[in-house]
């Protein structure tokens, strides 16, 4: 049987794709068909554990939870759910891999966490994983010209291109300045992963050096790094990715500071996919 916390996560997808609130009495009729016979003894105490779920993840995010729930049935409580970074989220860690395109796992998934991060830490935000390239920054050496902008000790830049035309290993970064402009200042820089199953490697896999061997100067600030991913982190995922000078954002902490994703195509993507949401099994 799937953890709790998963089978929650596919009620809610399922409950906004149907469009219709489920019952108790639904979630206890799905689990006795999807469970196997050794689990289905348990099935009424699963779908008692599964209500818990959604009344603990209503009272953690209050108005960021597109849902409502008064203990006995699950029901859409947002005007537009589609818009939200919870469902986005919900998607992004459930549907096969094959209907989830770069264009969600890069520019999307990366701007709501940037946007997360920025609403934590303060200061500016910049994209910096590729694809990067905009109507603003056409080339890479644009790209790294906005990060001397933000870094001014940085200096002049030795490289101008990224490896392979992608990037330098890092997704996000945030700068907070004080009003001097000069060093020691706050930087991060962030990675995101969206796989359930290539997250471990995740992270770390490229050290912050290679991203600044691309300046002249040193960035002399307090520096962390934080690793952002769009599912539930429980106890021994945080432990995974602890380290004194890493902080770890979950679908819970990314919607607590971006209840909203940024661009309506992430709308127009979920619209896609209440299909594919609906044929996802629960065991």
């Amino acid at each position: 049987m799937k953890p709790v916390e998963e089978i929650s996560d596919i009620i809610e997808l399922q409950t906004w794709a149907s469009g219709r609130p489920t019952a108790a009495s639904a979630i206890v009729e799905s689990l006795e068909v999807a469970l196997d016979e050794e689990d289905r003894p348990r099935v009424e105490q699963t779908a008692q554990n599964v209500l818990d779920e959604f009344r603990d993840r209503q009272k953690l995010l209050e108005s960021a939870y597109p849902f409502t729930t008064d203990g006995s049935k699950l029901e859409l409580a947002h005007p537009n759910p589609a818009s939200t970074t919870y469902l986005f989220c919900l998607a992004l860690s459930l549907l096969p891999a094959s209907d989830i395109q770069n264009e969600q796992r890069a520019l999307q998934f990366e701007s709501v966490v940037m946007n997360a991060a920025r609403s934590f830490f303060g200061g500016h935000a910049l994209r910096i994983g590729a694809p990067w390239a905009s109507a603003h920054i056409p080339d890479y050496a644009a790209l790294l010209d906005k990060v001397i902008e933000l870094i001014p000790n940085l200096g002049q830049k030795l490289k101008t291109t990224a490896p392979d035309g992608g990037d330098a290993g890092w997704d996000v970064l945030i700068v907070k300045n004080f009003r001097d402009n000069k060093f020691p200042r706050f930087v991060a820089l962030g990675n995101c992963a969206t796989g359930r199953t290539d997250w471990k490697r995740k992270g770390m896999e490229t050290q912050p050096a290679l991203f600044w061997s691309y300046f002249q100067g040193d960035h002399r600030s307090t520096f962390i790094t934080f690793f952002a991913v769009p599912f539930a982190m429980d106890e021994n995922a945080r432990l995974r990715k602890l380290a004194p000078y890493c902080l770890t954002l979950d679908r819970f902490r990314i919607c607590e500071h971006a209840p909203t994703t940024p661009f309506p195509e992430t709308a127009a993507w979920l619209e896609g996919e209440r299909d594919h949401a609906l044929g996802i099994p629960l065991n």
